[in-house]
Order: structure tokens, then C-alpha cells, then sequence
């Protein structure tokens, strides 16, 4: 019994025995079939020097701690090397069924050079046809390439491997390229300084690619500049940040080029300036959506300002086209003024917006010949201050367009009050201003209708087009129904009192030097009305002269019946009335008619001050006024 059981052990042992050799024997002979491939796949593919370091053979395939090769083939030259090599068998099929690498670098120091037939074509960056004994999948878990122009690639990957190249299929979980790309033109559009660090996931194979950009990929650019180098617009320091978008792309291996593309996903941008000639160089960024192919870039999302403009902007660059761009925006009161006055070039000097909303709608074109607008600047209840004066309650539609001329029409503007220190409202305007781009402050002025309440009355311009590139320039204004009661009650004086109403033209002269009014002319409507002036306002012109005592006299309780005066306003802010009364005082005579002549003067700026500090304006203009007197007073004092 012990003896059989003893020879059947020594049966079972030489079996297993003589199954390890047989084991040892496939893998020897695996090896051995390996090593034979490698070295047609070297001369095949002129691999000038093959290593490996620390192999180590067994059942579960082959492993190695490190690797390398170089190509010997100066029309193709790379060198590769690893570490952590694992290569799997796969018993059933006899074929290798896995590769896995821990750390894979792969220098290609020179894209292949053109077919030695002369015909220019490139050699094919994949093989014609999978080898029999590659394996089924390739896992790089740390893969380092260098290319040429400084361009590198780093990250994971992982690569299954059919019998036809065409339909091998590679798959990322990160992978990052970055590089630089050398300055390029299109429809004269000037791109310089761009390169970029990408990072990608998703899967790509011989002819397709679909892949997602990382958080944190970004693309930069020292410029982007119209054709007209960059006098029309050009882009400073650009950076793009495309993190979250989807690439999905169309190529050839063969001769390296792209035949389809689209990118579509969020974008973010920052510009270090933006330079074009009706804004102030600043910087600007952009969070939104693109949607771009190898023939258009459509962009839309939310534009801001260094200055504080935010605009939603939608654009829409046909590569081969016109590039179009509508912008919309919404700003309420001190932030539209802070954002118009630190963006546009041409923004008035002395404007400040407090209260309302502005909104702005335009839709610009970008042609070879210069760029075209049209657009809409709609305005809801806005107040501000313009210089000196207060102004409130603005309404109404200023439409907007640029081609070879700026063009601002408006069919109803309405100002509920202007008011400099005696308020002027409402105002209403109908017109159109057209200017060249190269002078925007000498165009035509064409006015339809203009007029404003003032005193209980109101003024009217005479419709009629001006240009102001032609100074001086005539503009004729009627004054209807003036309230004599209401001019009193706006003097700054105490006493000051009258009836009637008085109408008249004013023919104003504006020239470079300002404004000035000559051979104006005022009269009272009848049956005339009453006046009442305070003696000691007027004692200087009674002083040792017995005619104008009387006139003194007659005016503090004057009944007039005739009122006519000439106005004459020179560009120092001098007035002068030449005023001539006919009626009656019941101080004077007995009521007897009189006919009274007297020259007044006022200083108009002087007078528009005082009535601005003594705050009927407002306390923001009075606040203005209080502060440049002080500077005035203190440079006064200097000097």
C-alpha cells in the first residue's frame, strides 16, 4: 500500500514537472518570437538602437525596468524611452494582449521630411497595417513627447490597437500639450505671439477625435490687429481660457492636416487693451459661449470694462467674410456715467449721469473699408449734470449710425428741465447731427423742431441746418409768452416785482470763441403790464442827475403800455438791454405819460453763479461751483 502510493506521487511530480518545462519551454520560445518581431520591427522601421534594462521573463508575460530606442532614419527621427514596462500574454491566441507603461518620453525633434519621390507628400505618421503581434491595448500612465517648435505633450494614455490602423482608438483621461504657433493672417487679420497649454480628455482615433478642454487650459496671444495694421482695432496680451469646451475634429495622418473642426463650449477671455480709435485703451474681459469651425467664429456672452461698461455681446466672424457684432447694455445713473466717461474718447467733458437708466443696443460691422454701425441709445428717466447746469428727466431715442460718417437722429427727445440757475422745461428736440469720423465735433446740426418752457413761456428754435465746420454760425430764436412776474421772481434781488408778457428774437452767433447774441430785440405783448424796481438797485443812476432821479422814481411804480428792448450779449457773458418805456407812475406827475430810455448791463456769468450758490440748481451743482470758486480764489493767491 505504501509503495504505490509512493510510486503514484512520483508519477503526479514528473507530470507537473514535465508541465513547467513545457511552460518554461512556450515562454522561452515567446520570448525568443518577441525578441525576432522586435528586431524586424527595428529594421523595418531603421531603429538604429534598441535597450532594455532589467528584464525579466515569466507565465504572466514580460517585464522590464526600463527601455530605449532611437530611430536611425533621418527622414523620420525620434528616440523613445520608459520605465515600469509590463508586457501581458494572452495563452489562448499565443499573441501579446497588453502593454503598460508606467513612464513613457518620446522625443520627435523633426516632423518627417517629404517622400524621396519628390512628390511632397509626407510619409504617413501611422503604419498601413497593424502587425500580428502587437498587442491589444496600450496603457502609458506618464507620457512626456517633445516635438518640434518647442511643443510638448504631457499626461495619460491609452491606446486599443485592431488589426487595421484605421480603426485603432486612443482614450485620455488628461492630457496636456502646449507649444506656440507661428504668426498667421486671414482676410488680412493679423494673429502674432500665440501659444497655449491645453489640456485634454476624451478619445481620439486615425481620422476623428473627440475631446473635452480641461480647467485650466488657456491660450495667449501678444496681438490680434485689424488689416489695416490695427488702426481700425487691435487686441493686446489676449488669454483665452476655453476650460469646459468640447473639440470634435476631422484630420489626416497622412499629410497632417485638419479637415474638420468645431469647438463649442464656455469661453473666458481677458484683454490686457483694447485699442480702436473712438475708445479710451483699457482692459476688457468676456465670459460666454463659443461656437467655432475651420470657416466661422460665433461668439456671445458678457463683456466688461475696466472702466465698468458691461455689455452683452453676440459676434459672429464668417473667416472668409465681414465680421458682425451686436452689443447690448443696460446702465443705471453714477454707474453709466462713470463707465461712458472712462470708455469713450469722445464723451463730453463736465457731463455726470445720477439717476435714470441709458440702454444701448448696436450692431456693428467690421469690413476691409472700415467698420459700419447701427445702433440705439434709449434713454428712461435720466438726471444728471452737464458742466454748471443741473438736468432732469430725460427721455427718448438717439439712433445711431457709422459708415463713412457719424450719424445721431432723434424723432423726440424729451428733457423734463434744464436748469443752469434758471430752469428751462420741458425741452423737446427733433434732429439730426452728421459728422466725419475725423472731426466729429465739426459736422451739420439739422434741427426740425426745438423748443423749451422757460418763464412761464417758452423758446423756440428756428428749424434749419447749421455746419459747424463753418463758423460762425446763426441761429434764430423766438421767445413767446415770458411772464414778466416769473422773470422777477428768478433775480436775485428783494423788492423786484411786474406784470405781462413779453416776446421777442434772439439771433444766436456761435463761433470757436462761444456764444453771442446781437441786435436781439424784446417787446411786451398788450396792453403792457406793470413794474416794480427798488430804489436802491437803481440809486446809482439817479446819483447827481435830476432825468434819471425821475426815471428812479417812476420805476418803483411804473404802468407800461410799451416795452421794447435791444439785447446785445458779447462772448465775456456781458448783457446789454437798451430798454424803452412808455406809460405812467402815479408817483411822477400826477400819472402823466412818460417815455422812459435806459441802458442796463449784467454780467450774466456772474449772475448764473451767484444763483447756482445760492443753490437753486441744485446741491451737487452748488457744491461744483463753491469748489472751482475755491480753487479759482487760491490760484488767485498764488499768483
Amino acid at each position: 500500500m505504501g509503495a504505490e502510493k509512493r510510486t503514484r506521487a512520483s508519477r503526479i511530480g514528473r507530470w507537473v514537472a514535465g508541465v513547467v518545462v513545457v511552460l518554461l519551454l512556450v515562454v522561452i520560445g515567446a520570448g525568443v518570437y518577441a525578441r525576432d518581431a522586435w528586431q524586424q520591427l527595428m529594421a523595418n522601421q531603421a531603429i538604429q538602437k534598441f535597450d532594455w534594462q532589467g528584464l525579466h521573463l515569466s507565465l504572466d508575460g514580460i517585464r522590464a525596468d526600463g527601455f530605449s530606442l532611437v530611430s536611425s532614419d533621418p527622414a523620420r527621427p525620434f528616440a523613445v524611452s520608459g520605465s515600469g514596462f509590463v508586457l501581458g500574454w494572452d495563452w489562448q491566441s499565443f499573441s501579446l494582449a497588453s502593454v503598460r507603461i508606467e513612464q513613457l518620453e518620446v522625443e520627435i525633434p523633426a516632423w518627417p521630411e517629404p517622400a524621396p519621390d519628390g512628390s511632397g507628400a509626407s510619409q504617413s505618421l501611422s503604419p498601413e497595417q497593424t502587425p500580428a503581434w502587437f498587442p491589444d491595448t496600450l496603457s502609458v500612465s506618464s507620457l512626456r513627447v517633445d516635438l518640434p517648435r518647442e511643443t510638448e505633450i504631457r499626461g495619460s494614455l491609452y491606446v486599443e490597437m485592431a488589426p487595421d490602423p484605421a480603426q485603432w482608438r486612443m482614450e485620455t483621461t488628461e492630457l496636456w500639450i502646449s507649444g506656440s504657433l507661428p504668426d498667421s493672417e486671414r482676410s488680412g487679420w493679423r494673429i502674432s505671439g500665440a501659444e497655449g497649454r491645453i489640456g485634454l480628455a476624451g478619445t481620439a482615433g486615425v481620422e476623428s477625435a473627440t475631446l473635452e478642454f480641461l480647467a485650466g487650459s488657456t491660450l495667449q496671444m501678444d496681438g490680434v490687429s485689424s488689416p489695416d495694421d490695427g488702426a481700425t482695432f487691435a487686441l493686446g496680451q489676449l488669454e483665452a481660457r476655453p476650460g469646459g469646451s468640447t473639440l470634435e475634429a476631422g484630420y489626416s495622418l497622412s499629410d497632417r492636416s485638419l479637415k474638420t473642426m468645431r469647438l463649442a463650449g464656455p469661453l473666458a477671455i481677458d484683454i490686457g487693451t483694447l485699442q480702436q480709435a473712438n475708445l479710451k485703451p483699457q482692459s476688457w474681459s468676456f465670459e460666454g459661449q463659443l461656437d467655432t469651425d475651420l470657416n466661422r467664429v460665433d461668439v456671445r456672452g458678457v463683456v466688461k470694462g475696466a472702466a465698468g461698461l458691461v455689455l452683452d455681446v453676440d459676434a459672429r466672424w464668417p473667416l472668409a467674410a465681414t465680421p458682425q457684432l451686436t452689443v447690448s447694455g443696460e446702465l443705471d445713473g453714477s454707474q453709466a456715467s462713470r463707465a461712458l466717461a472712462g470708455t469713450l474718447e469722445q464723451w463730453p467733458a463736465g457731463v455726470e449721469i445720477s439717476d435714470g437708466r441709458l440702454s444701448v443696443q448696436a450692431s456693428v460691422r467690421l469690413p476691409d473699408t472700415g467698420p459700419e454701425l447701427e445702433g440705439k441709445v434709449i434713454a428712461s428717466g435720466m438726471s444728471g449734470i452737464v458742466d454748471r447746469m443741473a438736468w432732469t428727466g430725460l427721455d427718448g431715442t438717439l439712433e445711431l449710425s457709422l459708415e463713412d460718417a457719424l450719424v445721431a437722429r432723434t424723432s423726440e427727445l424729451q428733457l423734463e428741465q434744464l436748469n443752469p440757475g434758471v430752469p428751462l422745461g420741458p425741452v423737446s428736440l427733433a434732429g439730426s447731427y452728421r459728422a466725419p469720423l475725423q472731426a466729429l465735433a465739426k459736422g451739420t446740426v439739422s434741427l426740425i423742431q426745438g423748443h423749451a418752457g422757460f418763464l412761464g413761456g417758452e423758446i423756440r428754435v428756428k428749424p434749419g441746418e447749421w455746419n459747424l465746420a463753418d463758423l460762425p454760425v446763426t441761429v434764430p430764436v423766438w421767445l413767446n409768452d415770458i411772464q414778466v412776474n416769473r422773470l422777477m421772481t428768478v433775480y436775485p434781488a428783494e423788492g423786484l416785482a411786474g406784470t405781462g408778457t413779453l416776446q421777442g428774437e434772439v439771433p444766436l452767433v456761435i463761433s470757436r470763441q462761444g456764444v453771442q447774441v446781437a441786435g436781439g430785440n424784446i417787446r411786451a405783448v398788450a396792453p403792457g403790464g406793470t413794474l416794480k424796481l427798488p430804489a436802491d438797485r437803481l440809486q446809482a443812476l439817479a446819483r447827481n442827475n435830476e432825468t434819471m432821479d425821475l426815471v428812479v422814481r417812476a420805476l418803483q411804480d411804473f404802468n407800461y403800455s410799451v416795452l421794447n428792448s435791444t439785447i446785445d450779449y458779447d462772448q465775456e457773458g456781458t448783457l446789454n438791454l437798451g430798454l424803452r418805456l412808455e406809460g405812467s407812475s402815479p408817483q411822477i406827475r400826477g400819472g402823466h405819460p412818460i417815455v422812459v430810455n435806459i441802458n442796463l448791463q449784467e454780467d450774466i456769468p456772474a449772475l448764473l453763479t451767484s444763483l447756482q450758490l445760492s443753490g437753486r440748481v441744485n446741491e451737487a451743482v452748488t457744491e461744483k461751483v463753491r469748489k472751482l470758486m475755491e480753487k479759482r480764489e487760491a490760484g488767485n493767491g498764488e499768483n
